[in-house]
């Protein structure tokens, strides 16, 4: 009878450290699939640097009553408006902060340009950006120019020529 039960309760030892490695070895099992499943979503996760900005272009120029047009006319029109707008297409990103306007190669003022329209991306990613700008249409007058600098440095710029802007009140 001894035997009997050292063989019983030696069955039970067994049969409750193969449940215990069983459980265990669901755990590891389980870990191991969560860490597996992590590590592969790893590499989509992680976001690449933005590409530095490598062009600066102003495609069109406008006015409130005169509408868009494209900054490579020559002879340009006179444009009639209270505002001046520019298009500026950037390659790359430029650090938002540091985008200055020009007339006649002096600064115009922070305060006088907006951004009423927003900004457009264009390619996929959107490596190429649109931005449009307003300010007084006094500034349109004569040399424009628009220079930026990228968000990891360097400076680009362009210039268009010849612009002339006339004061048209709203009607």
């Amino acid at each position: 009878m001894r035997g009997e039960s050292f063989s019983m309760s030696n069955l039970y030892c067994q049969s409750i450290w193969i449940r215990s490695g069983q459980s265990s070895v669901k755990k590891s099992g389980l870990f191991l699939l969560i860490l597996c499943l992590l590590l592969s979503i790893a590499p989509f996760a992680a976001a690449k640097p933005a590409p530095n900005l490598t062009r600066v272009e102003i495609t069109h120029i406008g006015a409130d009553d005169t509408g868009w047009i494209m900054a490579g006319l020559s002879p340009k029109p006179t444009l009639y408006g209270q505002k001046f707008y520019i298009a500026v297409r950037f390659t790359g990103y430029p650090n938002p902060g540091r985008i200055f306007f020009y007339q006649n190669g002096n600064l115009i003022p922070r305060a006088e340009v907006t951004e009423p329209f927003g900004r457009k991306g264009l390619g996929n990613p959107h490596s190429v950006w649109v931005y449009q700008f307003a300010m007084p249409v006094v500034y349109g007058n004569g040399t424009i120019a628009v220079r930026a600098e990228g968000i990891q440095g360097g400076r680009h710029y362009d210039t268009i020529y010849g612009v002339t802007t006339v004061y048209h009140p709203e009607k």
